[in-house]
């Protein structure tokens, strides 16, 4: 039965594959990966040590004076900007590339110009969740397949690329993109999500089963997630409930012992949304020595809950040889969590633990019990199990590369 999981998967990725936006989308993400690196650690340093609730300020009461000059967060946040704007720039040319147009220049440089009006306003700080992927290369697409279809339509013997004609629609372009800004920045989808989540439908196992099942979906549709769903969820009603109830009488029963916090976060998160930690220890073994680098660079980011520089340099975005181990993974932690704090083996956690604290900390940080950590060891354990057979036909096969 496994094995022809595993079968399915590997052909239905290889047709994946063959599709030249997808093609076109993984080459941009692995050339975009030298950059992303440096923002992610960049991230990283700020989230332990410089910002003011950064974990290790949060635990030691140790933090470094930034000079006022220095905006750290807007400047993190611009550089999470421009990543995407090269990834943008980079699948614009790949793509036109294999749709066989020469003239590339103008549609690069306004497809790269559209990212930036479409994620910064005028603070010059991005009014929405950076890690929307999909909507970026949707609109990258639809740009360059416009660009393609009216460069036959309008274009002579010998176009010119910045002719008044190709201006005429680059500027269409960036119109839309500056209108999308506008619409996006009012929706209140994100404030709908928020709200959702904080049903206590969330409290009961078949919530927490459609949680974990949706939220790996979603992240490997690049469709940007809750806070809720990427972090420490301390707002959540059920959450409060618990630690108003604990700091209360410690000896009281807990109104929602099994929550997005207790479970999802405590049990599936080790290293980002799908458990993707084990990835990063699969690939230390590797056999290639650019998949070992790749284990090596993402460990780190990794034990502190962040996987884009595997979501990149795999690359696992819309792949569903990453998708099925995602899922099954992040249902395994769900279950087992869920079963250990149920049948009483552990407590749930319920005190608050700063949002940089590493997953597999967090069941045994937010409960003081020690056995915490032995199901942490062992959901552990078994995610590298299911992820090694589908990572070794990863780092065999890389078809998408030309």
């Amino acid at each position: 039965m496994i094995k022809k999981i595993i079968d399915v998967t590997t052909k239905l990725d290889n047709f994946v594959l063959k599709n030249r936006m997808i093609s076109a989308t993984l080459i941009a993400m692995k050339q975009t990966l030298p950059l992303l690196a440096v923002c992610v650690y960049a991230r990283l340093i700020s989230q332990l040590i410089l910002s003011p609730n950064a974990l290790f300020v949060t635990l030691f009461d140790w933090r470094l004076r930034i000079p006022a000059i220095f905006q750290l967060q807007e400047m993190l946040s611009l550089l999470e900007v421009f990543v995407l704007m090269i990834l943008s720039a980079t699948f614009t040319k790949h793509y036109l590339s294999v749709r066989k147009v020469t003239q590339t220049t103008l549609p690069t440089l306004t497809n790269f110009l559209g990212t930036y009006f479409l994620f910064l306003g005028k603070g010059q700080t991005p009014t929405y969740d950076t890690s929307q992927y999909l909507l970026v290369i949707l609109l990258s697409f639809i740009s360059c397949e416009s660009f393609y279809f009216y460069q036959k339509f309008v274009s002579g013997d010998n176009p010119q690329p910045f002719a008044v004609r190709f201006l005429i629609w680059a500027a269409l372009i960036l119109l839309i993109d500056v209108a999308l800004h506008f619409a996006i920045q009012r929706s209140v989808v994100r404030s709908a999500l928020n709200t959702l989540l904080s049903n206590n439908f969330f409290t009961t196992f078949i919530g927490l089963v459609i949680i974990s099942v949706v939220a790996p979906l979603l992240w490997w549709l690049g469709i940007g997630l809750p806070r809720e769903l990427i972090n420490n969820p301390s707002t959540i009603n059920a959450v409060i409930k618990n630690l108003d109830t604990i700091l209360t009488n410690t000896n009281a029963t807990l109104p929602y012992p099994t929550n997005l916090y207790s479970v999802y976060t405590a049990f599936s998160l080790f290293g980002g949304v799908g458990s993707t930690l084990a990835i990063s220890f699969i690939l230390l073994f590797s056999i290639r020595k650019k998949q070992q680098h790749l284990g090596m660079l993402s460990l780190l980011p990794s034990l502190f809950n962040s996987n884009q520089l595997l979501y990149f340099g795999l690359p696992i975005f819309l792949r569903p040889l990453m998708l099925v181990p995602m899922i099954l993974t992040s249902l395994l932690g769900t279950l087992i969590g869920y079963t250990a704090i149920v049948t009483h083996l552990i407590k749930p956690a319920t005190l608050s633990t700063p949002n940089t604290t590493p997953s597999t900390l967090v069941s045994f940080l937010g409960s003081n019990d020690s056995w915490s950590l032995l199901i942490v060891v062992i959901i552990f354990a078994l995610s590298v199990v299911i992820y090694r057979p589908f990572i070794a036909i990863e780092t065999s096969e890389v078809s998408y590369e030309k």
